[in-house]
């Protein structure tokens, strides 16, 4: 039976992709088409492809994207596949099983475990795969410390699929319902589900602390991160969910599939994750996106008297978690914070 997915959402990249000082990156587009054909034409082709060829295969954060998305395909074949699974055998046993006599909740419990040795051998492999992912992520953040607080989410995923290949080194001492090795696996699988949820809503901030702010980046449907890390928590929740009912109910092993919908929405999130990194290496310059019809971002000029983000957030370190108290009871900081406050914005377009 399956159990959970790698949760390999990485927000945004610190690479040199997506370097402000990057003149190529996305943002510091200058060339606004006004129709897709136009982007399109053999001249744009030709400049462009090569130079995106060449940031995708140095990318980190692509090559994490590549091993998460194969790893969600696996999991679906685990999951769907009758001959990996061993459902359609299965399903021969449940009809002769239709003309029993009902049985009472103690006998139920004493039910042998359903158990494939492929698929248990295939957890294993994958469990491997998945701590090989949490590493490719926290690898593709190449320019921040590791004491960084957006390393946090990071270090949550080794964790968390170091439970899983816990649990799946147990997968084949299964023998009933109601075993120790059972129960002891929804346990760990339990504690798994909650290190992943936290995780995910840690590389919502990891994200929000680290995005360029331009156009076609933020909270909207423009930006394919933010699709892909609410797909990510909703599927995080499902798994949650449904480690509960297994844990109330361990009758249901074996029976509830509710764990499958997860495992669908978080291939969903590995394709749109890797949209958007194709995205910041610049593949979908003809696309709609970030105002590139009619606006070029690298035209927008802004003369402001107030300090605005343009990279993300300062940096903070697990071991300097006070600094924001600090501030405000600097009164020195807390009156420049004022006077950035009242400054004026001025946007025109070049």
């Amino acid at each position: 039976m399956m159990k959970s997915i790698a949760k390999k959402v990485k927000f945004h990249k610190a690479d040199e992709d997506d370097d402000t000082k990057d003149p190529t990156a996305p943002f510091y587009e200058l060339q606004a088409f006004d129709s897709i054909w136009q982007a399109l034409r053999w001249r744009e082709i030709r400049t462009r492809v090569p130079t995106c060829f060449k940031k995708t295969i140095h990318s980190r954060y692509m090559l994490a994207n590549l091993v998460f998305l194969g790893y969600a395909i696996g999991m679906l074949i685990i999951d769907f596949n009758p001959s990996v699974n061993g459902s359609s055998s299965a399903s021969t046993v449940d009809e002769t099983s239709d003309n029993m006599t009902t049985t009472t909740p103690m006998s139920i419990l004493d039910q042998s475990v359903d158990s494939v040795p492929l698929v248990n051998h295939l957890y294993i492999g994958f469990a491997i795969v998945h701590i090989l992912s949490a590493f490719l992520y926290w690898w593709a953040w190449r320019d921040h410390s590791w004491l960084d607080i957006i390393m946090i989410p990071e270090y949550l995923n080794h964790i968390e699929a170091g439970l899983y290949l816990w649990s799946s080194i147990w997968y084949s001492r299964e023998d009933t319902l109601g075993g120790y090795y059972t129960l002891a696996v929804h346990r760990i699988e339990l504690a798994a589900a909650i290190v992943e949820l936290i995780a995910s809503f840690g590389w919502i901030m990891s994200w929000y602390l680290t995005y360029i702010r331009t156009l076609g980046r933020g909270f909207t449907l423009d930006d394919p991160d933010t699709i892909a890390y609410s797909v990510t928590t909703i599927a995080s929740i499902i798994y949650l969910v449904y480690n509960i009912q297994i844990n109330i109910s361990p009758e249901q092993y074996g029976s509830n599939y509710l764990y499958t919908y997860a495992d669908i929405l978080y291939f969903i999130s590995a394709c749109f994750y890797i949209f958007a990194a194709l995205r910041d290496d610049h593949w979908f310059w003809f696309l709609p996106m970030a105002g590139q019809y009619g606006i070029a971002p690298g035209k927008i000029h802004i003369d402001t008297t107030k300090i605005l983000p343009s990279s993300g957030k300062p940096s903070i370190l697990m071991t300097d978690l006070c600094r924001q108290r600090r501030k405000q009871d600097d009164p020195m900081e807390k009156s420049q914070t004022e006077s950035n406050a009242t400054g004026s914005v001025i946007v025109t377009v070049l």
